[in-house]
């Protein structure tokens, strides 16, 4: 705790302080999926409802430091804290920086997923919703930046965060006042940049960071926003379009994953989400061949941890899944029973996996390690029989698609609409997102994709993995609700925002098709 560091005549100000924005500091009353809200356009609800109803801050701790904070908000504060003193650094929400910014404050961390709303999910659905504004995630940022406060004393502003390389595309770093942008694992990197801005030094305008190994990389030491804790860093698969997936693999080792899990069950965190690219190769063996022993193992032990109540995995891939069955027979039990999941009065618990495409060429040319150990002409069997065995075990996945890789051709998107019909009985949230060139990805120089270049059989896609979405999860009696709500958005500005072609998908998701 940091009660004695709080901005008063006694104590002006912390020389160090973390911050997000609103959607940054905020749980969404504790669901993970609920913050994809941060991707949609401002102008459908207010700003103001949205905060209160959906993404509240999260409580602090009296003294105006947060009681929980994204994990890699705490990893960064860590990291500062052993080097200059945990009396000298905050985490704060971001209504709370008068409490803990005055004259001796040095510099201004912030951390951001969604700065400039320019990511998969904002750029998709900002586009698809329309009606005017900017996605959520991009104003509540903008507000933060516009805080006086942070400008009041001198002091530095650096931007760290997944989502900081957007301020550097979007050309807002001036606009901003950020005097230093982070981009990539800052454990080891961003001491240097806070050591120079407590110095009073000048600032590069951009760093692009030094991966850490696995010893330079802290334990937390307060607890995280839905009790997130990584089990291992980097992916390895190699995805053109994706970042993590260059990065290098490692695994944690589990007493110091149960440490932080205790850390947060301590702290009232009800739910534990197991960080990682892919649950199913913890502690790996060979080159991508899951660990059934590790993971089980893994999964129980966090389990039996006192105040657990929810366990959700953040990210998995499909071919470990398929290549040792049993791991998923044996942990399934263990997180359908911690699931706070239930759609249509089922029970299941779920896990993010990207399909992307059912196209074997894309596959090949932007994604050939996703699949392995098995070959990328086998990518339909492998997706088909991974939903299988998921679905027998209680987990119901939310798989993205990505319409509009670079070259993508109407046989590729054929490919896609072939693969989700195979999945037709299945229980899966399907999110299509649109193509995005993310600075840190091998694809960078590519082209964003837009609403204005989709082809009928994309929009037939988009469609057809909304049509599911709502079969499978919305209740048939708010079904009629939404063909009638549909339909008159159609009328009255879809018509004339995106002409007649999109009344074929509009009824085909709102369920007019039967």
């Amino acid at each position: 705790m940091l009660s004695k560091t709080v901005a008063s005549p006694q104590t002006p100000g912390v020389p160090i302080v973390l911050t997000g924005s609103a959607t940054d500091m905020s749980d969404f009353k504790l669901s993970p999926f609920r913050a994809f809200l941060g991707g949609f356009p401002t102008s459908i609800v207010p700003r103001n409802l949205l905060k209160k109803y959906f993404y509240p801050p999260v409580p602090d701790n009296g003294d105006g430091t947060a009681k929980y904070a994204p994990y890699g908000m705490r990893k960064i504060e860590a990291v500062l804290a052993k080097e200059f003193g945990v009396q000298n650094v905050a985490v704060v929400n971001p209504d709370n920086l008068k409490m803990v910014v005055g004259p001796n404050t040095k510099v201004i961390g912030l951390s951001s997923m969604e700065p400039a709303g320019i990511g998969f999910v904002s750029r998709t659905y900002t586009q698809f919703v329309g009606l005017g504004g900017e996605p959520l995630a991009a104003a509540e940022f903008r507000e933060l930046v516009s805080k006086p406060i942070l400008r009041k004393w001198g002091a530095k502003i650096i931007l760290g965060g997944p989502g900081a390389w957007q301020i550097y595309e979007a050309e807002l770093q001036k606009k901003y006042g950020i005097d230093c942008i982070v981009m990539g694992e800052g454990e080891k990197s961003a001491l240097k940049i806070f050591r120079m801005a407590l110095n009073g030094e000048e600032l590069p305008q951009v760093v692009e960071t030094e991966p850490p190994d696995i010893e330079e990389i802290p334990c937390i030491m307060h607890p995280s926003i839905f009790g997130v804790v990584e089990i291992m860093r980097g992916c390895g698969r190699g995805c053109s379009f994706c970042s993590p997936t260059q990065r290098r693999r490692y695994s944690f080792p589990i007493r110091r994953i149960l440490k932080e899990v205790e850390l947060n069950a301590r702290n009232g965190t009800q739910m534990i989400i197991l960080g990682s690219e892919d649950l199913f190769l913890y502690q790996s063996k060979g080159k991508f061949l899951p660990n059934r022993e590790a993971i089980v193992e893994l999964v129980e032990s966090v389990a039996a941890v006192p105040g657990v109540k929810y366990i959700q995995p953040a990210h998995a891939s499909l071919a470990p899944v398929v290549y040792d069955p049993e791991t998923v027979e044996e942990i399934g039990p263990i997180l359908l029973e911690k699931s706070r999941w239930v759609s249509n009065g089922i029970k299941h618990n779920s896990v993010e996996i990207g399909i992307e495409t059912g196209s074997i060429r894309l596959m090949k040319e932007y994604m050939k390690g996703k699949m392995l150990p098995y070959k990328p002409e086998e990518w339909h069997d492998v997706v088909t029989k991974g939903f299988e065995i998921l679905n027998e075990n209680g987990i119901w996945p939310l798989a993205t698609f990505i319409i509009g890789l670079p070259n993508e051709t109407q046989k590729d998107t054929i490919a896609t609409l072939e693969l989700l019909d195979k999945l037709k009985h299945r229980k899966a949230f399907y999110v299509p997102l649109l193509f995005t060139s993310e600075e840190e990805c091998m694809l960078r120089e590519a082209r964003h994709m837009d609403l204005k270049r989709l082809t009928p059989l994309q929009w037939e896609l988009i469609a057809t993995c909304w049509e599911r979405n709502i079969k499978v999860f919305v209740s048939k009696s708010l079904q009629w609700k939404i063909r009638l709500a549909a339909m008159i958005a159609y009328a009255l500005y879809y018509r004339w925002k995106h002409g007649r072609k999109v009344l074929r998908p509009i009824m085909k998701f709102s369920g007019w098709n039967g």
